[in-house]
């Protein structure tokens, strides 16, 4: 299995953290250099991210410079995925955790849904990064596969974050017919599933290192209360109970 590791090239001490962690397991892993939003220019911003107008579609306000770099450092990954015709491949930014959970899990590869493009490995409805307390992502109640010690469900709503996910070459090729030009965030490709056909793993077995704040997209830290945030996990369970009832839509 193919690891790409996301970095950016003056994040020398993430890029060493995550190096060694692979190496401490034996993966199979290749720096992709990440794309810094900052650093481009008003020429390639216009040839490669979608005017405000059509990203406005999509989203509440326009991609910061920071959501354009993480959409295009994914997109590199899926690029690789294609030019080298690999069949699969694990995306990772460097700042993911994990631990011998996800070499275990590489074993029941063949055991996944066999319609599945893309499966987050690491996901949240919200994560603070204060504390790390997080909102897990609401999930359908009517569909369910037990694979080893976790379990396959389909999401609802949206699961955040790309710090840690599978991918097939098929969901590689539809994601990049999306990405022509950027218009929404990463994890906005990656947990659509008008896009491709997601699932989750539960529990997840990669994870975001609290101790680093993002590079690649520099969104401020989220706080709350301890009290404010229970209460907002209440909201969640509420809001999503009747959609996690109904069956899941066919993909197509």
């Amino acid at each position: 299995m193919k690891f790409f590791i996301i970095n950016l090239e003056q994040d020398i001490e993430k890029r060493e953290k995550i190096t060694a962690l692979c190496e401490s397991f034996g993966l199979d892993y290749e720096i992709i250099p990440a794309v810094y939003g900052k650093a481009l220019s008003e020429d390639e911003i216009n040839e490669l991210v979608a005017p405000i107008e059509e990203q406005l579609k999509y989203l509440r306000k326009p991609l910061n410079r920071g959501e354009i770099g993480c959409s295009l450092s994914h997109k590199k990954c899926y690029e690789e995925i294609v030019k080298r015709d690999l069949k699969e491949a694990i995306i990772l930014e460097d700042d993911a955790e994990f631990n011998d959970d996800l070499v275990n899990f590489i074993n029941y590869i063949n055991n996944l849904p066999s319609d599945l493009d893309l499966l987050l490995l690491g996901h949240y409805w919200q994560q603070y990064r204060d504390d790390g307390y997080t909102i897990n992502t609401p999930y359908s109640l009517r569909y369910k596969k037990e694979i080893g010690k976790w379990t396959i469900r389909k999401i609802i709503g949206r699961g955040n974050g790309t710090h840690g996910y599978y991918i097939n070459k098929k969901g590689a090729l539809k994601l990049l017919e999306k990405m022509k030009k950027i218009y929404i965030a990463a994890d906005h490709y990656t947990s659509n599933t008008n896009y491709v056909n997601v699932y989750a793993i539960y529990p997840t077995i990669v994870n975001v290192d609290i101790n680093f704040q993002s590079t690649i997209n520099e969104n401020s830290i989220k706080k709350r209360s301890k009290f404010g945030k229970i209460i907002k996990t209440i909201k969640q369970k509420i809001l999503y109970f009747i959609p996690s009832l109904k069956k899941p839509k066919d993909y197509i």
